[in-house]
């Protein structure tokens, strides 16, 4: 066994050796697709800049206008409505939102009445903005 001791350590330190030649190559092979990753990442990071920077904001619709036009939901009753809007804008400036809310129960019927806190909504988003 003392015979075969040097010819074990022998193939092992050539078995060592090769498995070092492999982990350098590995590591080579490691360290260029991190460096091709790094100039992909750059690449792409660039490219979405120099894009934002090519449209400028005055280009833009304005925000609010894309908001209000493309708003979830179905409209407000107030809105999709003529003869009710024209009946709110009358009594606006003269009662307070539950008269008028009392008005249109007494005028209207039943599905096409509203509340006090959708005339103060629709009166927020139209009349206080735009009298």
């Amino acid at each position: 066994m003392s015979q075969n001791m040097p010819d074990l350590i022998r193939s092992a330190r050539a078995t060592l050796a090769e498995v070092g030649e492999r982990l350098s190559g590995l590591t080579a092979a490691h360290t260029r697709a991190v460096a091709a990753l790094d100039r992909i990442e750059d690449a792409t990071v660039k490219a979405g800049v120099q894009h934002d920077i090519q449209h400028r904001v005055e280009d833009l619709p304005p925000a609010s206008d894309h908001r209000r036009n493309h708003r979830p939901g179905r409209p407000a009753k107030i809105d999709s409505d003529p003869e009710l809007q024209s009946f709110i804008r009358v009594r606006i400036d003269r009662m307070t939102f539950n008269q008028i809310a009392k008005a249109i129960t007494d005028q209207f019927p039943p599905e096409r009445r509203i509340g006090k806190s959708a005339i103060h909504a629709w009166w927020q988003r139209n009349m206080k903005t735009n009298p």
